[in-house]
């Protein structure tokens, strides 16, 4: 294990998708720290706070980490270093913990390289220094860090399967995108008011004239109870990108979250070395 332990570090900084994903999440924090001063300068009264933004870059991060590992455990079947793994007595186990610890640590300095370019430029004074202490900003940071961390173990487990490095990065992306698309409807359900308020709307008849409609209060379809409502809770408080969107509008640290982001860990990476140890390598 140690040793498979050495050679996946040593190609992991060698690698150039690796410093390519640490480049991009840096400067996609330069963009935005770009973006609010440039928004702080155009408009009167407008202050951006380091707290308002440092974990953004959390949201999307899961595209980053489907790219890079798509294509580290892509090359790997492509060389047929597995393959050659295998033949010389390492067990599939150690094989997959190994990718595992290389790639969720790839995905932890992509998430801090995020983070550092925000905290530096509060820093710095070209945004605002956060309205949060220390503590609560570390507190926030480890939560995610476990969220990522699950999100990397779920992106392995893909990778893992798929020997051709195209397809494995396509199909990582897509449940990167799916995740975000899920995440997004669960909080749009279970943020739906229970009625929808009264409004009027101006409708044009057939012979031109203009009509005023009124929609009274009503009851809202999509608004959820019971349940329905516990179960898109449930999974709003398990799945990784949920637990991230949930941190950055609340800022509240949910140490359940850690809790939930470990069983997501466990139960992936286990999937994964069972269905790893049955697969044919070629």
């Amino acid at each position: 294990m140690s040793k498979l332990l050495r050679a996946d570090f040593a190609r992991l900084f060698m690698s150039r998708i690796f410093w390519i994903g640490v480049l991009f999440m840096a400067g996609f924090a330069g963009f935005i720290v770009f973006t609010r001063w440039s928004d702080m300068r155009a408009v009167p009264g407008y202050y951006c706070f380091a707290d308002d933004i440092f974990l953004v870059g959390s949201m999307c991060i899961g595209i980053v980490i489907a790219i890079f590992t798509g294509i580290f455990i892509g090359e790997d079947y492509n060389s047929g270093t597995i393959r050659n793994k295998h033949i010389m007595g390492h067990s599939r186990t150690a094989m997959y913990l190994s990718n595992l610890i290389t790639c969720s640590m790839a995905s932890v300095i992509m998430h801090f390289a995020f983070i550092v370019v925000i905290i530096g430029s509060s820093v710095f004074g070209i945004i605002g220094k956060s309205r949060i202490s220390v503590e609560k900003m570390a507190g926030l940071c480890l939560i995610t860090v476990f969220s990522v961390l699950s999100i990397s173990s779920m992106i392995l487990l893909i990778s893992m399967l798929i020997p051709k490095k195209s397809a494995g990065v396509v199909t990582a992306m897509i449940f990167s995108i799916f995740m975000i698309y899920i995440a997004n409807t669960i909080d749009y359900r279970l943020s739906a008011k229970e009625y929808i308020q009264p409004y009027t709307f101006t409708v044009t008849n057939e012979d031109g004239t203009e009509q005023e409609i009124e929609q009274p209060l009503t009851k809202n379809p999509k608004y959820l109870t019971g349940t329905k409502k516990k179960i898109f809770q449930f999974f709003h408080d398990t799945l990784p990108v949920d637990q991230i969107m949930q941190i950055c509008q609340t800022e509240t640290c949910n140490t359940d979250f850690i809790l939930s982001s470990l069983a997501v860990t466990v139960i992936a990476t286990g999937a994964g070395i069972l269905f790893f140890r049955k697969k044919d390598l070629k």
